[in-house]
């Protein structure tokens, strides 16, 4: 009897001898499979072995020139960081009072003591000035007059001719006449003195640092109208640790780079020392002067100073050897037959060679003009 939407479940003895062979051919299948699987990965190290093998035989072996680590011995540096200033600056002020009419002179010019700057209007000043002039010229005739008098009344008290108190009278008239022609002489030397200061003009020769007042601008007596400095010679200033206090001298070579010219050594000599170490950073100020005659250093410029406070026995590398990498110097070292690339920490250069002060050792072995085959790994002959 059949039961329709439902199938009977076969039981049969056929049945149930074939289920055990299709899983036998399963297993079977998988072992292929998994055999396969490992045949292929073998072939493929087998392949990549021999690639290497065939790489390791197509790179050919570098031939360099060496040259072995040696020491000497170098001045022993204390590096130290500075700064560069004006040997004399001076931010000038007016000194007057008015209206810029006229200036001389622009950022960067060189300029001679005395040269004119900037010009204030002193068309005020002139008449005051002439006002004080004749003023003083008033009261010296009068008291000129006066002079004569007191010698005429001198006479005739000798004479009789006048009482004691009638010449007292007159002495005292010459005197307070005297006073007032002193006062307007000096009234009439600052009305010069107001009008020359007009006319703006440098105090030393120098350059212009900056020049901070243009025609139409009004100044006081203390607005700043430029900057004056001197650029030569420059002033190094230093500050010195006190553990190196001792060492610094009067007379003291110091060497130094700037970041704006780099490859270039300048010279200063230490020139100022100062006498009081200061509490808060326990360092001693010091400066140097340096030339600057071709005005390639200017104020205000960082710079990496070095003293020399001793002498060491370091590690030296041959010019020659040293590759410039970004920012850092960097020798090729053979190890067991192979180039070993490595940064080094260069120092004081002695004639050919370069102080290593880190990075190689006594006796080892470096490269000397290393070509475009020296590379990091490379076999060498």
């Amino acid at each position: 009897m059949k039961v329709h939407g439902r199938k009977e479940r076969d039981t049969s003895p056929t049945s149930a001898a074939r289920a055990p062979s299709l899983e036998a051919s399963w297993r079977g299948l998988a072992l292929l499979c998994a055999a396969g699987a490992l045949a292929a990965a073998g072939a493929g190290c087998h392949h990549a072995d021999a690639a290497q093998e065939q790489a390791a035989v197509a790179t050919p072996k570098v031939h360099v020139e060496t040259a072995p680590v040696t020491e000497q011995v170098v001045p022993k540096l204390l590096t130290i960081t500075g700064v560069l200033e004006a040997n004399m600056r001076t931010d000038l002020s007016a000194n007057a009072q008015g209206r810029v009419v006229r200036t001389f002179v622009e950022r960067g010019d060189h300029v001679k003591a005395g040269q004119l700057l900037a010009q204030l209007d002193a068309r005020a000043a002139v008449l005051t000035q002439a006002e004080a002039v004749a003023n003083a010229q008033s009261v010296s005739d009068t008291l000129k007059n006066l002079r004569a008098d007191c010698e005429r009344y001198k006479k005739l008290l000798e004479r009789g001719a006048i009482t004691q108190q009638e010449f007292d009278k007159q002495t005292t008239s010459c005197a307070t006449q005297s006073s007032s022609e002193e006062a307007a002489r000096t009234r009439a030397a600052e009305a010069a003195q107001t009008l020359n200061d007009a006319a703006i003009r440098a105090p030393f020769t120098g350059v212009i640092g900056e020049r901070f007042v243009s025609v139409g601008d009004y100044v006081h007596a203390d607005t700043r109208v430029a900057t004056v400095l001197v650029d030569d010679p420059l002033r190094l200033q230093l500050t010195v640790p006190e553990p190196s206090i001792g060492f610094v001298k009067e007379g003291l070579s110091v060497s130094f780079e700037t970041v704006s010219r780099p490859g270039k050594t300048f010279v200063a000599t230490v020139k100022y020392l100062g006498r009081e170490v200061r509490q808060n950073t326990r360092d001693l100020v010091v400066e140097a002067v340096c030339d600057n005659a071709d005005h390639a250093l200017l104020p205000g410029m960082f710079v990496t100073a070095h003293l020399r406070v001793g002498e060491e026995t370091v590690p030296v590398v041959p010019k020659k050897a040293i590759v410039r990498v970004d920012t850092s110097d960097t020798v090729f070292v053979v190890v067991a037959g192979r180039l070993e690339q490595r940064v080094i920490q260069s120092g004081q250069a002695v004639g050919d060679f370069v102080a290593a002060l880190d990075g190689v050792k006594k006796d080892e072995k470096v490269v000397v003009n290393p070509s475009a085959q020296t590379v990091d790994g490379a076999e060498t002959e």
